[in-house]
């Protein structure tokens, strides 16, 4: 048979295994693993000796601000981005403008994403107050999550209070959906912002106005009502270890609940990059570097599920107000996340490529119904790949990003990373490869 496309000699991270190998691909399809060296009759060959393949990246949590603010980023791009960073699936937010509350609104984020999109794409539902009878008919049209926020997200996306969630789970369990959670408690952020509002501005003052407990006190609540529904519920971007531990205790007892962190929480802390202000702004905020060691553990040990980037990328004008305390919380990450955390996780810390691969693709996979399709290298399954050199060092400027602002503001403007994607495969194409991408704008598909 001659394939479509071969990657020769690569180390494949398999389900269970590292295997050096020859992966085949027929149409959108993984068609054959082969021992290294033995396949050569295809049309296009790549080789990836001495590179390793992982199953192509799912961002769990990303935001192209499409339809609303544009001007900061948009599907066309963002997804250009995603595919430079190894992600060959993105899950999109639903606190737009207007938000995915309805079918004329999913039918139009899917429409815009459907025409300007490069990668493979999940689109979730807004679970919010006074608006969850929506919530079957969204089901029915591929929405696979249903977010709730338990603070302040702005007048278009108000947040959910106990009665809220409560009834918002019992709707998504009878939809047959997975409620997801940004989980800050507004009572008391709402009273410390009150106590700090004539303080100075900083990463500091940040963490304090929404302090691990805040957090802490919001992951309690959504577990116990999930326990009470029985509805599944995702945790978006884990800042604390606190948080981790209080949800495993809620697994022993039979709580359907899985976890999302975020590259953030795993490389950067309050302290260490103070000076890049409020562009390393995010809510939940930065924590302190004990907690971010102590994060890596539930990294290692399985007990934080997957990566979400919380891709958000603004301007200097978005982040520099008259007053810092009304700055936004987000930063861009997409296109490094999985080069960075495979860099700390692999080479620093001697988590295995396995784990590793779980973490960025698989888990995600099966917690919201990808899998066996995506996140898997495996025949049959989608030819999503992301190939990546362990050893290649190269320098990080958003000038050089694939998304639509480029303000160098960032965290991780200059950083020095030792990890670099060489190509993305998306269903049997090469979406980017080279420091370009390689396909035109809509190959991305809707997946339901």
């Amino acid at each position: 048979m001659k394939y479509d496309l071969i990657i020769k000699n690569v180390n494949a991270v398999l389900e269970n295994e590292i295997k050096k190998s020859d992966i085949a691909v027929k149409g959108e399809r993984t068609a054959g693993i082969y021992e290294s060296g033995s396949q050569t009759d295809a049309a296009h060959i790549i080789d990836g000796s001495g590179k390793y393949l992982f199953p192509g990246g799912i961002d769990t949590h990303s935001h192209f601000f499409e339809p609303g603010p544009t001007y900061r980023e948009d599907f066309y791009h963002g997804t250009q981005a995603a595919a430079m960073g190894g992600f060959t699936t993105v899950m999109d937010m639903p606190n737009t403008d207007p938000p995915v509350d309805n079918d004329e609104h999913f039918q139009m984020k899917k429409k815009k994403f459907s025409e300007n999109g490069h990668v493979d794409f999940v689109i979730w539902g807004a679970a919010l107050p006074g608006k969850l009878n929506h919530i079957p008919r969204l089901k029915q049209l591929g929405a696979v999550a249903f977010k709730a926020f338990t603070s302040y997200a702005g007048e278009s996306y108000p947040y959910s209070k106990t009665i809220d969630i409560l009834e918002g789970m019992e709707k998504v369990k009878s939809a047959g959906g997975i409620y997801a959670v940004h989980a800050e408690n507004e009572n008391i952020i709402a009273a410390l912002r009150k106590r700090y509002a004539d303080s100075t501005w900083s990463l500091e003052m940040h963490e304090r106005s929404r302090p691990w407990y805040a957090e802490l006190a919001a992951v309690g609540e959504v577990a116990l009502l999930s326990r009470i529904t029985g509805c599944p519920l995702h945790i978006c971007h884990m800042s604390i270890p606190e948080g981790v531990e209080l949800i495993n205790e809620m697994r022993e007892k039979g709580a359907d609940i899985t976890i999302e962190t975020c590259p953030h929480y795993l490389l950067l802390d309050y302290k260490s990059f103070s000076n890049a202000g409020t562009f390393a702004e995010v809510n939940p905020p930065l924590r302190s570097r004990e907690r971010v060691d102590r994060m890596w553990k539930y990294v290692a040990d399985g007990s934080l599920d997957y990566m979400g980037t919380d891709h958000a990328p603004y301007t200097y004008e978005d982040k520099n107000p008259a007053n810092l305390w009304d700055a936004p919380g987000g930063g861009p990450n997409i296109d490094i996340a999985i080069p960075m955390v495979l860099e700390e996780a692999i080479k620093k810390r001697g988590l295995n490529y396995i784990q590793m691969a779980k973490f960025i693709s698989t888990n995600a996979a099966k917690r919201f119904g990808l899998y066996p399709n995506k996140g898997v290298i495996k025949i049959g399954s989608d030819a999503d790949f992301v190939l990546i050199d362990m050893n290649r060092e190269w320098s990080y400027s958003r000038k050089n990003c694939l998304s639509k602002t480029k303000e160098t503001g960032f965290p991780y403007e200059g950083r020095k990373i030792g990890c670099y994607v060489e190509a993305t495969i998306l269903r049997g194409k090469v979406i980017y490869q080279n420091g370009k991408i390689t396909v035109d704008a809509g190959y991305g598909k809707f997946i339901s």
